[in-house]
């Protein structure tokens, strides 16, 4: 087992900038890119998963459930480990192997000063509905709000 150090104070540092809001989306990525190349196993598999909670299309703060929340936390502390993750796993506890070992290195993301989780901030849709509108809907409704203003202005 190969710990890299310095990999996983990057991708923690930059998963609490993320989380924390100081960078959106594309500083995020900057920040932990380098560390795909780690010879960490356990740093290559989060960044791997990391992938996943955010857009490469669009700049956005992070956008995520409670539950991915809180699997970030985990991550923010088990990065603040030399520990292995051994098996890849759907459990509760990922990164972890169990609840008992969360709950002993859980400090570890208590210090960092890590905001609650609030829904309103952390967990606003990273794609705006009014950029989930078609291009052809969105001009026509257009074309028919200035039908309409035209018109009131023209018969007033």
């Amino acid at each position: 087992m190969i710990v890299d150090r310095q990999a996983r104070m990057t991708l923690r540092n930059a998963i609490v900038a993320y989380m924390s809001g100081t960078i959106r989306t594309f500083a995020f990525e900057d920040q932990y890119s380098p560390c795909r190349a780690s010879p960490d196993e356990s740093v290559r598999w989060i960044v791997q998963q990391i992938w996943y909670i955010h857009d490469g299309v669009i700049d956005h703060p992070i956008s995520v459930l409670s539950e991915g929340w809180e699997a970030l936390r985990r991550t923010v502390a088990f990065l603040g480990t030399d520990m292995d993750i051994a098996t890849p796993s759907e459990s509760e506890s990922w990164p972890f192997r169990d609840e008992s070992q969360w709950h002993l290195h859980e400090h570890l993301v208590s210090e960092l000063g890590l905001p609650d989780y609030d829904p309103e901030v952390h967990g606003r849709p990273a794609n705006p509905w009014w950029n989930r509108i078609p291009t052809s809907v969105g001009v026509s409704i257009l074309v028919g709000i200035l039908a309409v203003v035209f018109l009131m202005l023209a018969f007033s």
